[in-house]
Formats: C-alpha cells, structure tokens, sequence
C-alpha cells in the first residue's frame, strides 16, 4: 500500500511539473532522449516507440571514436581487432584510459537529456576492469567491436556528466562495465562450472529453424528505496521479456548497487543495477521496450509479457529525471517557425523528409545522414542566412539538384521511427560533420582511388576515410540506365553511415592533384 501511494504522489509530481513546463513554453514540452550509437535498426524501432509512448523525443546518436584509432569507413580499423571481433588488449587499454576525453563528444551528445543504451550482442571482455579470454562460443561472439568502443566513451562522458541512462540489456552490461562491474560471459557455461543444471530461462535456445525468440521471467526487486522499486511499484515484477547469455557478475568494489534478481537453480541472477552517486543511472538485463512494441503492434503472444504501461514507466520515468541539455549544439537549427514561406505545416514538412531521407538511404542511419547532409548544403548555399523556417528548407529541397525529384513524394506516407530521425536532425543534431556535402550512387562513380590504386566503387572494403578518392562518371549508361554527370568533380571519402548506403565524403580542396573522369573509357567496374 505504501508503495502504492508513493509511487502515485511521484507519478502526480511529474504530471504537474509536466503540464507547468509546457505552459510556460505555451506547447507540450518534450524531452529529448538519445539513443547510443549502434547498427540494429529493429533495436532502434522499438526504442523509439518507447520514448514517444512516454512522451519524449526519441534521437539517434552519432558515432564516437576515440582520439588516435584510425577507422576503415564507419568501422574500427581491423588491425585493432582480433579474429573474433574482440578489441585487442591494447586498444582496449587506451579506450579505458582516455575514454571521450579528445574526442568532440561534448558537441555531439549537446542537445539531448537522457540516453538510453540498447541491447545487442556481447562486450568486449578485454574493456572489463580486470580484462577476461573471450568465452569461445562461435554462436555469441562479440559482434561489434566499434559500438562497443562507442558505447564505453558515450556511458563514460554520460556518467561523468551526470546524464541518467537507461540500459537495456547489454546497455546494463555497458554501465556495468564502465562502473567496473565483472560480467558473466555465458550463463550455460557458467552453471556447469558451478555444477547447476540451466534451464535457459533467459533466453530460448534455438528451434529447429536456428531462430530464437524472448522468454518471459519473473524478477525480484531487493531494494524499497531504488529507482526500480519505485518504477514498478510491486515486491516481483512479472513477465520481462529476456534474451541474453551474459550477465553483470560481481559489483564489489564499484558504485553500482543491484536492485533486482531472478533466483534461477539456486543462483540469484543480477537483473538490474544502479548507481548510487548518480542523479538516473538504471540498467535493467530485460527489455521492455520488446513489450512496448509487441502490444503497440498487437503482436500475437504480447500477453505473455509486462503489462505496455509497466513496460512504458521504465521511459517515463528517464524522462521524468532528465536533466537540462548541456548546451545546444553548433551550427543552426531548423524548425518550424512564425515565417511561412511555402503552404505546407511543420508536420508535412517533417513527414517529407522523414520519406525523403528513406528514400534516398533506405535505413535509418543512412536517412540522418541524408538529411544531415541537406543541411550542410542548406548553409553552404546560404551563407548569410541566420535563421530560417523548416518550410523554407523543404521548398529549397524540392527545388535543388538531386533533392529535387522528391517533391512528388509529398503525399507518401511516412514511418514513425524515420520521422523521429526527421525531427532529431532538423532540430539541429547533425550526425555528419559541416563539411560533408558529397555523396554518390555507386552507378554514378567512374572509380575510386586508394593510395594511388584504382578500384571498382562496389569494393566497399576498399574505402579508407580520409584517404579515398571518389571520382564521378561521366554520363553514360549501365544496366539500361543513365547515370554520371554532364560536370563531373571529385571528392574525399568519410564514411558509409549504414551497411547498404552510399559513400558520404567532402569536395577536395582547390589546388589539389587529382583529374576529373572524361571519358567513359576510364570507368572501372
């Protein structure tokens, strides 16, 4: 009962801060939320269904990459990285010691107010404090060695700023990790070491078809007074939907309290974590926003699962601690304003971009970047223009080079998750940097050129940012098609924002040695 009644005079305290802030701003007010850097969009979907389930502005993060390591495109360089996607020791020692500091973190996270850290495959065991082997298990192997560098500098600058998170998952793995918690690498492992029999109540094994799919389990929460607590408002919290195999192992010695467990064949499983010295710092090991999306979507089987407002208090109550932003980022925002110069609203404004940035990139990582780099080119070609409405960018869009044939695409229907990508970047939170203005099809490139050798532009491995030459065709035709330009020019590789996206770079500087493409002869495919 007591509970009961302090978890609703919380909840009436956040609904009148709520209603008194957007009286104040005279419209609902928003608080925005990023969403750590990583490459599952289907993670991401569910996320961001969250966060606008619970009132917030759902952002995706760009990537963070430590001072001094070299990157091939949007990766790690290999030589950091050993034959199973581990960091090699002494990379991860330098990210441990440096962390953000060097990096332009401080601009690239401004702007936001909460960060939630998702789920996904294992950590690195060589960022632990006290590093460990990889476990060995071909079928968990870590996945991704340049988010887990990301994530360590982005929970890092989090912590030290006293921005709350919230980890799902491997997110709670993350905070873990950066607090200098020890992780159990393989639950199945780990109960025969101890002689227990494991029933895999975390996470299904695998059906006949190789698929997996999420259990769902009780948790038991040990704490009255932590953040947990007070968010469920119940002793156990029923039905979380699970899928992992690592686990936060011992917390000794660090700053992190566990607040919940699930007692599994005579073991307490450590199910949520928080650290006392932080204004929100909440990893939970399940996912609610899995239980957000499968009711939202009236998936078959949602009822196996925590109730959708349980599952959408974890979010309200990040937004609820959110802090105010550090500062809001360089460079202009564009949002809907008192001028409007072309006779659409804000709202088809954002829907048109949210289906042009799709169009053009056909994820959502690659859609931040395309819109991102609309608005470079936006400054570029408006030099003297201070502010301006987003009415106004969308008319210079659909009248300006390639941007122009998707004036027809006014009346599509756009997706919830890429208007959140829409709004994230035309609010100002850009995830290329100003001088990114280029980006090509690869039909539309003669040839790359790395360190004086001449590539097919579908190498994609053969990519080097920084270093890469894009050289565009001249008109011809491929496929039955026309590509190339009646100018053609060159310019230096960045990045590939996502898997299946199109090389993103910066004009060469004037001066340069490079020749522009001529002839047809010379295109390399």
């Amino acid at each position: 009962m007591k509970q009961t009644v302090m978890r609703f005079l919380w909840l009436l305290t956040v609904a009148v801060m709520a209603v008194t802030m957007s009286a104040l701003a005279g419209e609902p007010a928003r608080v925005r939320v990023g969403l750590a850097w990583q490459p599952n969009e289907a993670a991401r979907e569910r996320v961001i269904l969250s966060i606008e389930a619970a009132g917030g502005e759902a952002v995706l993060l760009p990537q963070l990459r430590p001072a001094g390591l070299e990157y091939e495109g949007m990766k790690l360089a290999s030589r950091y990285v050993d034959q199973d996607g581990v960091l090699l020791q002494p990379w991860a020692d330098v990210v441990k010691r440096d962390t953000y500091h060097g990096t332009d973190a401080d601009s690239l996270l401004a702007g936001v107010q909460a960060v939630v850290f998702l789920g996904g495959g294992d950590v690195s065991p060589t960022l632990l404090a006290v590093p460990q082997p990889w476990h060995g298990l071909a079928d968990d192997s870590p996945a991704d060695a340049t988010r887990d560098v990301s994530e360590y500098l982005t929970m890092a600058y989090c912590l030290d700023h006293d921005v709350p998170v919230l980890g799902l998952c491997r997110g709670m793995q993350m905070l873990g990790v950066v607090s200098g918690a020890t992780l159990i690498q393989d639950l199945p492992a780990y109960y025969e070491s101890q002689g227990q029999p494991y029933h895999y109540l975390h996470r299904m094994q695998r059906d006949a078809s190789g698929k997996r799919y999420y259990t769902p389990h009780d948790v038991i929460v040990t704490d009255s007074a932590s953040l947990l607590s007070a968010i469920a408002a119940v002793d156990t919290i029923h039905g979380v939907p699970s899928w992992h195999h690592q686990v936060v192992g011992d917390v000794a010695g660090t700053p992190l309290r566990v607040t919940g467990v699930t007692p599994t064949g005579g073991i307490d499983i450590i199910e949520a974590i928080e650290r006392t010295d932080k204004h929100f710092a909440l990893g939970v090991q399940y996912h609610p926003e899995e239980a957000v999306k499968q009711y939202l979507k009236a998936e078959p089987g949602a009822d196996r699962f925590m109730p959708l407002a349980d599952a959408v208090a974890y979010f309200k109550a990040l937004i609820a601690h959110a802090r105010p932003a550090r500062r809001f980022i360089a460079g202009r925002a564009y949002t809907a304003s008192d001028t409007t110069v072309y006779n659409k609203t804000a709202e088809q404004c954002y829907g048109f971009f949210a289906v042009l940035g799709r169009a053009e990139q056909g994820s959502l990582d690659g859609a931040a970047a395309e819109l991102s780099l609309l608005l470079n080119l936006f400054e570029r070609r408006h030099p003297g223009v201070t502010s301006a409405s987003i009415q106004e960018v969308a008319k210079w869009a659909t009248e300006c080079g390639w941007f122009a044939h998707a004036a027809r695409r006014w009346e599509k229907e756009p997706l919830p998750e890429y208007v959140a990508v829409a709004r994230s970047v035309l609010a100002g939170n850009r995830v290329l940097p100003p001088g990114i203005v280029e980006h090509d099809c690869m039909e539309d490139l003669a040839y790359i050129e790395t360190n004086g050798v001449r590539y097919s532009p579908y190498q994609r491995d053969k990519y080097v940012s920084g270093v890469t030459v894009c050289y565009q065709a001249p008109v011809h035709e491929h496929n039955g098609r026309r590509f190339g330009f009646r100018k053609p020019v060159h310019w230096v590789f960045y990045g590939f924002p996502a898997e299946r996206s199109d090389p993103f770079g910066s004009l060469c500087d004037e001066g340069c040695p490079h020749v522009n493409v001529t002839s047809e002869d010379d295109i390399v495919r």
